[in-house]
């Protein structure tokens, strides 16, 4: 097969369309790390260990996605996009896959249960960056909508309100990962140092998966811009 019939085959209709498909599988990281988050809370290890072990595959397989477009995406196509701009966002979508597999992959190593006065403010905000990062696949999956309207109004508007709510939440998660470390910060002395660290660690990993969605949108609104 050509090079040319590789990209065909790779892109279909669209340029955008294996970036879509790379931050559902990105999507699916987050999402079934609220299956683990919620089996290593209530210390199903078994469970817990098919959770990541499933996490692990859809990262594995999100990188095989990153890699085939990063090698087959053209260096320019008719579309107000530059491959740099889709190049960037790829990467922000992979960070989220690569911090999900590391930190499930942490807590499953040291059975790592957190203390019951903040147990269930962490699934709670798992369940935040995992709505965080729908509505960066959302946002995403408007784009070959915008581009068939030609960017109008009334579809820049739409987008806006998805880039607005991703904003929103991760503002939220923001918030949650505060009170968490409040909460953590009054039990430090009744807690091994060694378990305090690692609590730290797992918190700000599981916040920067919010993160990396928020920035997924801003990236795209700054796309929309130029």
């Amino acid at each position: 097969m050509t090079n040319k019939g590789n990209i065909s085959s790779l892109f279909g209709k669209s340029p955008i369309s294996p970036l879509q498909q790379h931050m559902k599988k990105v999507h699916s990281c987050i999402k079934e790390f609220g299956v683990f988050a919620k089996a290593a809370n209530a210390e199903d290890w078994e469970k817990a260990q098919a959770a990541q072990i499933s996490i692990a595959q859809k990262e594995h397989k999100a990188d095989k996605l990153k890699k085939k477009l990063r090698m087959n995406l053209p260096s320019t196509f008719m579309m107000p996009f530059s491959r740099r701009d889709l190049l960037d966002v790829l990467l922000i979508q992979d960070s989220i896959a690569n911090i999900t597999k590391d930190l499930a992959g942490l807590m499953m190593t040291r059975r790592m249960v957190f203390p019951k006065e903040f147990s269930e403010d962490f699934i709670n905000l798992t369940g935040l960056c995992i709505k965080t990062s729908a509505a960066a696949l959302v946002a995403i999956n408007e784009l070959d909508e915008l581009l068939e309207t030609a960017f109008s109004s009334r579809e820049r508007k739409i987008v806006d309100q998805m880039i607005k709510k991703i904003n929103e939440l991760e503002h939220d998660t923001d918030i949650a990962q505060s009170k968490i470390r409040e909460k953590l910060f009054a039990l430090e002395s009744s807690l091994a140092p060694v378990d305090v660290m690692f609590y730290y660690r797992a918190i700000e990993w599981l916040g920067e998966t919010a993160d990396a969605a928020q920035k997924v949108g801003s990236r795209f609104e700054v796309m929309l811009t130029k």
